[in-house]
């Protein structure tokens, strides 16, 4: 055998021996994520990915990125799961806790900008870094929006917004009982659907995936000419549901469940796991007390505000924090639905998750655009 062709056999047991090395990787995760569910941890699979390839990365030394490709549909679905609670509530019905909603968003953004701050002049962290860590809502999209951005630290974003939604997951049982508890089960806003098996996939949705899609790309070719849209597939889709909504197309095609959500949120998880590096490690563990004292204040912030929307809207003060709550959102709408609430959990809850994704896909730019005036003016 040639040289030639010993460095080409070489080249070719390397790559099996890694494919090989990733598919156990996969099958370890999975079996991580189906026992998660069977055991309640919310948002399992992308828990038990990022968990499994996180260690292998910081262990083994070696990054693992899914296809860029791949993410696309991953984003599209995530839109799609963020926003349909919303078509369990009429229009009406969501108008009618507009204050709640402001007050929610007024509390939540001033601790986030306090954290985001701290981090900044503290730990030395980017803008658009310490944005994306310390927004309350959507830690998926979040992890999203930071790998799009080149002055953004996936691995520091990843960290930061796993650490708050553990917090505030692990922290909700005990502030549901210490509020009242869970007596009855109503069939509140929170139903949002019949609980299938992670491998049980409906049709409908996929072709409601593969629509949103279409459209969002049709979308972007067409106005390009003219203004882009940061993170598209994450935005314009929840966009495109609202839309959906309102002309009346049937909620099961715009509810991805199944399978089709657990490749998304495995694909997540290992976009967020396979990037940690010692070096994330050890930068995260300097900045872990002003994180972990943020969380607490958001915790603390979202009950103060319980209490002022329960006074001011003739509400239970669990219904009010469920509301409010930073994070969380499918573990907190299967609190509500346990505990009968009232719609109020849902339309805050999405709208509060939308909002954060707004602001994280374009508070960066601006920061950004400020300081370079800043700097020129001086």
């Amino acid at each position: 055998m040639s040289e030639r062709q010993s460095r080409q056999a070489d080249r070719a047991s390397g790559i099996f021996t890694r494919w090989a090395r990733l598919a156990g990787l996969a099958v370890l995760a999975i079996i991580g994520g189906v026992l998660g569910e069977k055991v309640g941890v919310p948002a399992a699979w992308i828990f038990s990915f990022l968990v499994v390839f996180g260690m292998y990365a910081i262990f083994g030394d070696e990054r693992v990125t899914p296809p860029k490709k791949a993410m696309i549909p991953s984003q599209a679905i995530i839109s799609l799961l963020c926003a349909a609670p919303l078509a369990t509530v009429g229009i009406s019905s969501a108008a009618s806790y507009v204050g709640a909603v402001i007050i929610s968003l007024m509390t939540t953004f001033a601790v986030c900008a306090l954290g985001s701050w701290l981090l900044v002049h503290c730990r030395k962290v980017t803008p658009a870094t310490s944005v994306l860590s310390t927004m309350a809502g959507g830690a998926s999209g979040m992890v999203m929006l930071a790998n799009e951005m080149d002055d953004a630290d996936i691995r520091f974003v990843t960290l930061t917004q796993y650490l708050r939604l553990s917090i505030v997951v692990l922290t909700l049982p005990a502030m549901v009982q210490l509020l009242g508890g869970i007596h009855s089960n109503g069939g509140g806003a929170g139903d949002i659907g019949e609980h299938t098996a992670w491998w049980d996939t409906s049709w409908q949705p996929v072709i409601g995936v593969v629509c949103t899609i279409a459209v969002v790309w049709l979308f972007t070719r067409a106005t390009r000419r003219w203004f882009t849209v940061s993170s598209p597939y994450l935005l314009l889709s929840i966009a495109f549901l609202i839309v959906a909504h309102v002309i009346g197309l049937p909620a099961q095609f715009l509810t991805p469940d199944g399978l089709v959500v657990d490749v998304a949120y495995a694909l997540i998880g290992i976009q967020a796991g396979g990037t940690l590096t010692k070096s994330a490690l050890r930068q995260f563990a300097r900045a872990l007390p002003i994180i972990v004292n943020v969380v607490l204040l958001m915790i603390v912030s979202s009950l103060l505000a319980a209490l002022g929307i329960s006074a001011l809207w003739d509400l239970t003060v669990l219904d009010s924090y469920l509301a409010t709550v930073p994070g969380g959102i499918y573990a907190v709408l299967a609190f509500a639905h346990e505990a009968g609430s009232d719609p109020v959990v849902t339309v805050v809850q999405v709208m509060r998750m939308i909002a954060m994704l707004v602001v994280g896909a374009y508070a960066p730019q601006i920061i950004d655009t400020l300081r370079r005036r800043s700097e020129k003016t001086h």
